[in-house]
């Protein structure tokens, strides 16, 4: 009886060590991978999203970049006010695939979220576009190099914001390039 419950309790110790494994994938999705052009570099780039070209427009709870004529958007599915409401963190995946998307927090000091705000820039911000498949980030913001986001308009009445950002980030292999974008979404 014993002997029997050990093997009982060490199956189900197996099947839960063993058997919860994340799987990335990308079902259904359409997504083509832009092809490596350097030979020392294996790290895949940033997904072109097909459905985002030409999406370049300002819609509520919505987010786009581009790089260089590669285009990419997706769905701002939070956007979340500090405490102090002196800045907020927005993220949301791609509209092309879950596993990547766009992550900001932007420091909107000495501007406070609790007036009417319109064209303020700042350059304290930290932005990545992350890839869960590959597990890297294909653009990332660091210090050391001009990036900024402009917050066109926000109504505190409605908590609505529009902005755009651009700067130089790094990608995977270290090179750099320029970005730019847009959102527009409720900061809460």
């Amino acid at each position: 009886m014993i002997k029997g419950s050990f093997y009982i309790i060490l199956i189900t110790i197996a099947v839960i060590l063993f058997g919860c494994k994340k799987e990335y994938s990308c079902e259904g999705c359409n997504r083509m991978i832009l092809p490596d052009t350097s030979t020392t570099n294996n790290i895949p780039q940033p997904y072109i999203c097909p459905s985002c070209i030409g999406a370049d427009d300002f819609i509520e709870n919505r987010w786009s970049l581009s790089n260089a004529s590669n285009f990419y958007c997706g769905i701002m599915d939070t956007a979340i006010a500090a405490p102090a409401r002196n800045g907020f963190t927005i993220y949301g995946p791609s509209l092309c695939s879950i596993d990547s998307g766009l992550v900001m927090t932007i420091n909107t000091e000495p501007a406070i979220l609790n007036q009417y705000i319109f064209n303020s820039t700042t350059t304290r911000v930290g932005m990545y576009y992350y890839d869960n498949v590959a597990q890297t980030y294909p653009f990332i913001t660091t210090s050391g190099f001009q990036f900024s986001v402009t917050l066109e308009s926000y109504i505190h009445q409605t908590k609505m914001m529009i902005g755009t950002f651009r700067g130089i980030v790094i990608k995977p292999n270290g090179s750099q390039t320029s970005v730019q974008g847009k959102f527009k979404v409720e900061v809460f």
